[in-house]
């Protein structure tokens, strides 16, 4: 009858100097490190067998879309979106027509005004996240302010640390934002085409969703307008008035 033994019952019984296994000479020593290169490959076997097994269900659930939670609501993975929540579940999606006017009008009534009167060009702020500190970077008419950890910012650039005023009014743009219920982390004027862009948070790693602010639209506007980019298409829908929603690929 023969006895199966795994790699730590090998090595167990060649440290005890076991009956079967030579106890001096370079044999011994071949064998013993040969045993413990047998052990760490299996432990590496194992280890990437647990990890590749993480990675399929996160990609299984992403791919399978939001998952319905008890008690009702919706959990969405990383990387993907909630089609329930998209009037156009196509290429790119779009935010039900409802929504667009809510937004615009949640964001002309609270947080335009602020950015405004703060003579306010850039607007970021990163949550902190996967052990990554929060990063904010504020651009308004007192000057440029940035988080200094090394993480949110090079040795190099320019912006200042938050002196208390520019955290004041950072803080007063942030309490707009939250008062609107339109979940924007970003603001940018003049960065992302004419007038002010309003960037939405989402968890998507395969499309940015931005409302934009621009003053001197016409009346007869086109309704939405669809551009041709290396990464895809990107589209421009006319909300109402002088606002804009852009869908487009996340590069």
């Amino acid at each position: 009858m023969s006895v199966q033994l795994h790699d730590d019952d090998v090595l167990a019984r060649l440290r005890a100097g076991a009956p079967g296994y030579p106890d001096a000479g370079p044999d011994a020593g071949r064998t013993l490190a040969a045993a413990r290169r047998a052990m760490r490959r299996s432990r590496r076997r194992r280890a990437l067998g647990s990890v590749a097994a993480v990675v399929a269900a996160v990609v299984g659930l992403t791919a399978a879309g939001p998952i319905e939670l008890p008690g009702g609501g919706r959990f969405v993975m990383p990387g993907g979106y909630d089609v329930h929540s998209l009037i156009n579940q196509g290429e790119p999606p779009v935010f039900p027509r409802q929504r667009q006017l809510d937004d615009v009008a949640d964001l002309e009534r609270q947080v335009l005004p602020v950015a405004d009167d703060l003579g306010l060009t850039l607007y970021i702020d990163e949550k902190a996240a996967w052990g990554r500190p929060a990063c904010r970077v504020f651009t308004w008419s007192h000057g440029a302010f940035r988080d200094r950890d090394s993480s949110c910012a090079n040795p190099d650039d320019p912006e200042l640390p938050f002196d208390a005023e520019s955290e004041a009014a950072f803080t007063r743009v942030s309490d707009a934002i939250e008062h609107s219920g339109v979940n924007v982390h970003r603001i940018e004027k003049g960065g992302w085409g004419p007038g002010t862009s309003f960037h939405l948070r989402d968890s998507s790693w395969r499309w940015n969703w931005y409302y934009s602010y621009v003053p001197g639209t016409p009346a007869d506007a086109p309704e939405e307008v669809r551009t041709e980019t290396g990464l895809g298409v990107r589209l421009q829908v006319h909300v109402s008035g002088d606002w804009w929603f852009t869908v487009e690929p996340d590069d």
